[in-house]
């Protein structure tokens, strides 16, 4: 059976542009089109969607508002339609956080007649969101800084889903603890930064994204930025960035990231592989564990989408396979473990 779309867009050409890139798939069918929030929020309650593509710039109250509404009451996979800006990057950290399941930037502003030519990227995002597990929102515990630690290397992977899950995990964490981490999220450019930005206000860590040569140092989380890989040097103390070509068809990739933590820190490093479709970070873990150090997976069961996760687990190298909300717990009982 199809699954059904609601298209919520304010341009009449834009809902024909989007409604025929969604038909043409063959897995989808359109239940309804909405052109605000109170239309949106009216044809939600009475078509029953099963995903929602929301634009943001709607006339009177943005896309958010309706985002609250449908999470708060019927929480249903929603692809959020954004402008490729600083400002449409701040827009869709906070949706993502709010509980959206992944984004799609309109390649040339708000009327992009030429989304045609990104129809197969579109219909995959739409996919792999109908895919989607949405999780609760967890609450976060506040841990206190300890004054006896052992240092830790940790390298995060995240891809579909983890927004939210990085904005669990990194504010749980304690600062100046012997920590130094390292976030590789599929993100292109301008989502990165402002996805450090919004974990840096919630954090006791400084969160930043990522420069080339910056220091790795104790207390502080660096974010890869979009279209940029993301190694550690030799001596493990600064970060490289890196134009090479896409690995897994992403890029940053955190196998890059993965095997150069391996080489440089060997038992002190930590590998996590978070929520997200494809297998990016299972052949890094692997290299990782051949050089002692540990790999924690978040439960595919638990993400919101469970490739990436399980494909760290057919490695057969996986340490701990958790749920999100344990993973500060295990991170934080590695701090505190006596070599």
């Amino acid at each position: 059976m199809k699954k059904k779309v609601l298209i919520v867009e304010d341009s009449i050409l834009m809902q024909r542009v989007i409604g025929d890139i969604i038909t043409s798939s063959g897995d989808f069918e359109i239940c309804g089109y909405a052109r605000d929030i109170v239309e949106g929020w009216a044809k939600f309650n009475k078509r029953q969607p099963d995903l929602v593509t929301l634009d943001y710039e709607l006339p009177g109250e943005n896309g958010l508002v309706l985002l609250s509404k449908i999470m708060n009451s019927k929480p249903t996979p929603v692809l959020m339609l954004s402008a490729h800006t600083k400002d449409g990057a701040e827009l869709t950290i906070r949706s993502l956080e709010m509980g959206a399941v992944d984004f799609f930037t309109k390649p040339s502003g708000p009327i992009s007649i030429d989304l045609y030519n990104y129809k197969v990227d579109l219909i995959d995002k739409l996919r792999t969101a109908s895919q989607a597990k949405l999780p609760q929102m967890l609450v976060r515990k506040v841990r206190e800084n300890v004054s006896t630690f052992r240092e830790l290397y940790v390298g995060i992977a995240a891809s579909t889903g983890g927004v939210r899950a990085l904005n669990y995990i990194i504010p749980s964490l304690p600062a100046k603890c012997g920590l130094r981490i390292i976030v590789v999220q599929h993100m292109p450019r301008y989502f990165t930064a402002s996805l450090a930005l919004h974990m840096n206000e919630r954090a006791s860590m400084v969160v930043r994204e990522a420069a080339d040569g910056d220091q790795i140092s104790d207390g502080e989380v660096l974010v890869a930025p979009g279209g940029h890989h993301i190694r550690v040097d030799k001596t493990g103390t600064r970060v490289v960035l890196s134009d090479e070509p896409t690995r897994h068809g992403v890029k940053p990739s955190a196998d890059f990231l993965f095997e150069s933590m391996a080489r440089a820190y060997k038992e002190s490093a930590v590998a996590i592989v978070l929520t997200g479709m494809g297998r990016d970070g299972a052949a890094g873990i692997k290299l990782i564990k051949q050089n002692t150090g540990v790999i924690i997976v978040q439960d595919p069961d638990d993400a919101v989408i469970g490739g990436m996760p399980q494909s760290a687990i057919n490695t057969g190298v996986v340490d701990h396979v958790l749920p999100l909300n344990l993973i500060p717990d295990k991170i934080f009982e590695y701090i505190t473990k006596k070599k």
